[in-house]
């Protein structure tokens, strides 16, 4: 019986790809739902997770505990075919940022290209269209809040839409 405590207990960790689909799995907004993972990022004792849930942009982020396995501390999903994420995180990066946007392309997102403006810091990202993928924007720490300016592209490179 004891065992059976124990091993169960290693299972809803973010330790490997496997205990991460069950540890999205265990979560009431993901109970039952397709998950896919689209790309895992390790920033010192902390791991994100970029995902589909039931083919829609998700993520989940996990904090290593003292025993070195990961366990979840936030988790959100939307509903667009392109859609951004705010990590923020526990630790800097490089003594460098502590600020994420994750963005989330899936396979029936119809932008090539985005240019982001966040205040002076511009930052371009191409998507493959009909393909998942997942990119990663480190922002500068330096600065404590931000002016955000997304313009997207279609894969003829004409604007398609611009948003403040």
């Amino acid at each position: 019986m004891a065992f059976n405590y124990l091993n169960s207990s290693f299972y809803i960790n973010g330790n490997d790809e496997e205990s991460i689909v069950q540890a999205i799995q265990s979560l009431d907004m993901f109970e039952n739902n397709i998950i896919e993972i689209i790309d895992i990022k390790d920033v010192g004792d902390e791991r994100l997770v970029a995902f589909l849930s039931n083919y829609f942009p998700a993520n989940i982020h996990f904090i290593k505990d003292n025993y070195g396995n990961y366990k979840w501390s936030t988790a959100e999903k939307k509903e667009e075919p392109l859609s951004h994420f705010f990590i923020h995180l526990s630790n800097s990066m490089d003594n460098n940022t502590n600020l994420l946007i994750l963005t989330i392309a899936t396979n029936y997102n119809e932008i090539s290209k985005m240019e982001l403006l966040a205040n002076q810091h511009l930052f371009v990202e191409e998507f493959a269209l009909n393909k998942n993928s997942a990119m990663w924007i480190e922002l500068p720490k330096e600065e404590k809040n931000f002016s955000l300016d997304y313009k997207y592209y279609d894969k003829n490179g004409k604007l398609i839409e611009n948003e403040d």
